[in-house]
């Protein structure tokens, strides 16, 4: 009885694991998507953080 139980737990592993690779195949376009648009925002507050003005653009016109 044991064994049986053994095997059918392996089993019910082996189905979930096959579940969530199935998943995760079926669904990996929005999966980029969504962290691509994690990256998207965090470069835009970053972006939006930084007000400093470059220490250079005093010289912008040494260069004319």
């Amino acid at each position: 009885m044991k064994v049986v139980r053994l095997i059918l737990k392996l089993v019910a592993v082996m189905l979930s694991v096959t579940a969530v690779a199935c998943a995760i195949i079926a669904y990996w376009d929005r999966i980029v998507d969504f962290f691509y648009g994690i990256q998207d925002k965090i470069e835009e507050r970053k972006a939006a953080r930084c007000f400093c003005s470059s220490e250079f653009d005093d010289y912008d016109d040494m260069d004319e």
